[in-house]
């Protein structure tokens, strides 16, 4: 690992324990909050291990954020200050697999790219505001679950292609394809009346090397 990585590393844990204490809860509340593990939380917090994609967005719900306000901590230039971005620049935060990388955030939309997207389906995400996926290399795997559908829909996209979802919409994708595959996700919008939502029962997998009594990675 180089140092400015080793750096990024530190400056994201760094912001989850500040908020963690903003918040008044210890790392056992926090554990029990998202499910993943005390320790694996610890060594997040310290730099000294990166949480997955779906982590990061559990970490950053029980915190009361999203991921992208945890990604912009460690990613200066990211409003629209009419100064470019240039790719050799711009911090990459490193994922359990991969990585991802804030392009804009302000109050309307967020503009995030994952690199390197995994192969293994995770748990469903839900947020409220609007989600638009487009490929930027690789083939992308997503499936969608509706409120009150009786199945998912499924699609396959490849680089240019491009899906949209609704707020409270159960989702979730992986890579389908050998290569690395890379997506760029946009936010955008007021968030949507929240709708409860039941997880399939098929949802996730009981393997996950972060979840709640599991070794961290």
């Amino acid at each position: 690992m180089t140092e400015p990585q080793r750096e990024i590393d530190e400056q994201l844990g760094g912001a989850i324990r500040a908020l963690r204490h903003e918040r008044g809860l210890t790392l056992v509340k926090l554990a029990e909050a998202t499910e993943l593990s005390h320790p694996f939380l610890s060594q997040i917090e310290r730099g000294r291990a990166r949480p997955s994609m779906r982590s990061l967005f559990l970490i950053a719900e029980a915190l009361g954020t999203t991921q992208q306000e945890l990604l912009a901590a460690v990613s200066p230039g990211t409003s629209r200050d009419l100064q470019p971005q240039r790719g050799d620049q711009a911090a990459t935060v490193g994922l359990t697999r991969g990585g991802a990388r804030l392009l804009l955030h302000d109050d309307h939309v967020d503009v995030t790219e994952f690199i390197d997207v995994g192969t293994d389906w995770e748990d469903y995400f839900l947020h409220a505001r609007h989600e638009f996926l487009y490929v930027t290399a690789g083939t992308l795997e997503v499936e969608i679950r509706e409120h009150d559908a009786a199945e998912s829909t499924f699609a396959v996209l490849k680089p240019r292609d491009s899906i949209g979802y609704p707020g409270n919409t159960l989702h979730r994708f992986r890579s389908a394809d050998p290569a690395p595959t890379s997506v760029i996700v946009v936010h955008s919008g007021p968030p949507a009346e929240h709708t409860p939502h039941e997880q399939p029962e098929e949802a996730g997998s009981d393997t996950a090397p972060d979840r709640l009594g599991s070794s961290p990675p």
